[in-house]
């Protein structure tokens, strides 16, 4: 009886592990997925762009996307998605194929999805409709990459630019 009780205790804790895991990690998908689930849920999709040997990258998934807000912001505004720029593999998105240029080591679709942007990470947002509206590149501190993801988010970026944004936040006049 005695072991049963703390096989059962030693089940819940382990379950509510997991819950609590699964609440502070972000639900990364594929390309492919977002483009699926936007077509029938439309919602804005956020893309993390990165190579395996890019230490910024690492450090982006290490910090800001474990961080509480980040990851509350993103699964509830957004799908989100890790795209490798170096992926070989061939890839369909919006109706073109995509496939990998050894010559300049990425994936046709990595140029598309960075807009002019040529470091990693690079976080990319698409709009309901999978256009770019906007790249942002490099490393972001979890507060920052906050303000961004309200950004867009909030669809603050179709009435003010993003100085005059940036500006309402360091004069604590952002609207929450």
């Amino acid at each position: 009886m005695k072991i049963n009780r703390i096989i059962f205790i030693a089940l819940m804790a382990s379950s509510f592990s997991v819950i609590a895991q699964e609440k502070s990690s972000i639900k990364w998908i594929s390309i492919n997925e977002a483009e699926k689930l936007a077509q029938d849920q439309p919602r804005k999709i956020i893309v993390d762009i990165y190579t395996d040997w890019c230490g910024w990258c690492k450090r982006l998934d290490a910090t800001t996307y474990k961080d509480p807000q980040v990851v509350d912001y993103i699964n509830k505004n957004f799908y989100a998605v890790k795209f490798n720029a170096e992926l070989k593999d061939k890839i369909s998105f919006k109706g073109a194929d995509y496939s990998y240029d050894a010559q300049r080591r990425i994936n046709t679709l990595s140029q598309i999805l960075m807009a002019n942007s040529t470091g990693y990470p690079t976080t990319t947002f698409l709009d309901e409709k999978l256009n770019v509206l906007s790249a942002v590149p490099g490393f972001q501190k979890a507060d920052m990459m906050v303000s961004i993801l309200k950004y867009f988010g909030e669809n603050t970026y179709l009435k003010t630019d993003w100085n005059s944004y940036l500006g309402s936040l360091s004069n604590g006049k952002e609207d929450n």
